[in-house]
């Protein structure tokens, strides 16, 4: 069942203090900083070895939140609301009525681009 504009809510876990996946550590101010000031991004895909520049799949709504400061962990979790252009659901047919399906299950959640 594809559809355009699925609204999405995401949480990234941003980490301070600490190694990122990347090796990288940034401190508490500099996350502080970073995202006091996000708004309107884009939501990329990227595949390093097929599309290793990325190809815009949505938006992020106007502005994100601090949806956690996590002392303990050392994590700042951020949630943003927004839009992916494409997708929708991977699905069974089970049962066809006069080119209808009357009966399907829903298996899966796909984004397209």
């Amino acid at each position: 069942m594809r559809t355009e504009n699925i609204e999405v809510k995401i949480t990234i876990p941003i980490p301070f203090d600490n190694p990122d996946k990347n090796g990288v550590v940034y401190t508490e101010d500099a996350v502080s900083k970073a995202v006091s000031n996000l708004q309107n991004l884009p939501i990329i895909y990227r595949d390093n070895e097929n599309e290793p520049d990325g190809k815009v799949i949505g938006f992020m709504n106007k502005s994100a939140y601090v949806e956690e400061w996590d002392m303990k962990n050392q994590v700042c979790k951020v949630t943003i609301d927004g839009v992916v252009f494409f997708g929708g659901t991977e699905y069974k047919v089970n049962e066809i009525k006069d080119g209808k399906v009357t009966d399907f299950e829903i298996v899966g959640i796909g984004l397209s681009k």
